[in-house]
């Protein structure tokens, strides 16, 4: 009985996906136009690092800097500064 419930549950979800139309978008209007900044956060003895890239608007290259937050330091705080930071470069 239960291989029988995967069984429809799997041909449901599948067939469900086939009869969907999909909506024609001109390319430049798939996502957004700005570019953004991707985080990274690893954890680190005695703190965090934080891995920032951003995209250059001009060249197109991609930027990466690493920020380091002490354990005694406010993470929300620090990220916060961060992204003032970066944000002001852009």
């Amino acid at each position: 009985m239960f291989k029988r419930m995967i069984k429809g549950l799997v041909t449901w979800s599948m067939s469900d996906r086939h009869d969907r139309e999909e909506i024609a978008m001109p390319e430049e209007t798939r996502g957004i136009s700005a570019t953004g900044i991707r985080f990274e956060v690893y954890r680190a003895n005695g703190g965090t690092v934080i891995e920032t890239r951003r995209v250059d608007r001009r060249t197109g290259d991609s930027i990466y800097e690493l920020h380091v937050v002490a354990g005694e330091q406010d993470i929300g705080a620090e990220i916060g500064k961060i992204i003032t930071m970066e944000a002001l470069k852009a």
